[in-house]
């Protein structure tokens, strides 16, 4: 059971004091405030957004046009770098986080897991980020981590943008530690293993592959981490 506070979880009031302490930016939802009804019921007021790009990508019949992966990896990695900028790691990255509307603008959202922070790397609870796009370091549940863990998870992302599914898609952090070993490599990305999974889905599925600075992209997400082991 969740602890509460006058009707609100403690994580949804860690996500309304990171939110209130954040400047307004174009890639992070804005929060409007809160408001208790008739039967005292609380709810918090956010930017209304149509869609998240969970659903986006899943009602889409075609893969994603390379153009599109950009303008949507270029707001999330300008909202990403404000948050950590601005002291916030998000610690729970994924495409159901990430709201997206019509125009296709980008926002982060879901501040529940997150944590400001004074250092780029520090000791935090290893019970965060959704399995699927949790970084090596998190999965061994080492306590001292930093913001690279989110960088990992914008690199699983824009996999699954370019692939049109989960790249590392365990059911535990066993299966999922050896899927990671397995696509990149157990030291670092190695570029013949993860290039090979495009190639495949590029044959299979008719995937287009990502341009060379595309791959490189990719590397360095996935480089910042501490440890594979």
């Amino acid at each position: 059971m969740k602890e509460e506070f006058n009707g609100l979880s403690t994580s949804t009031l860690r996500e309304i004091a990171i939110l209130e302490s954040l400047p307004q930016h174009p890639a992070v939802v804005e929060f409007k405030e809160v408001v208790r009804d008739d039967w005292d019921r609380v709810f918090v007021v956010m930017e209304h957004v149509e869609n998240d790009l969970g659903r986006f990508m899943a009602v889409r019949r075609q893969p994603m046009h390379p153009n599109e992966v950009k303008c949507i990896m270029k707001q999330l990695l300008e909202g990403v770098k404000f948050l950590h900028e601005n002291g916030v790691m998000h610690r729970d990255l994924k495409p159901s986080n990430i709201l997206i509307n019509k125009k296709g603008d980008l926002k982060i959202c879901d501040f529940g897991l997150s944590r400001q922070f004074e250092s780029r790397s520090g000791s935090y609870s290893p019970k965060v980020v959704t399995l699927w796009y949790r970084a090596p370091e998190i999965l061994a549940e080492v306590e001292t981590y930093s913001t690279a863990i989110d960088m990992w998870s914008v690199g699983c992302i824009m996999a699954e943008l370019l692939l049109k599914e989960v790249l590392f898609k365990g059911s535990c952090d066993l299966e999922q530690r050896t899927k990671i070993h397995t696509i990149l490599g157990r030291a670092k990305p190695d570029d013949n293993l993860f290039i090979r999974k495009f190639l495949e889905a590029s044959i299979i599925s008719g995937v287009p592959l990502p341009t060379g600075l595309g791959f490189d992209l990719l590397k360095k997400l996935w480089s910042m981490i501490q440890t594979r082991e």
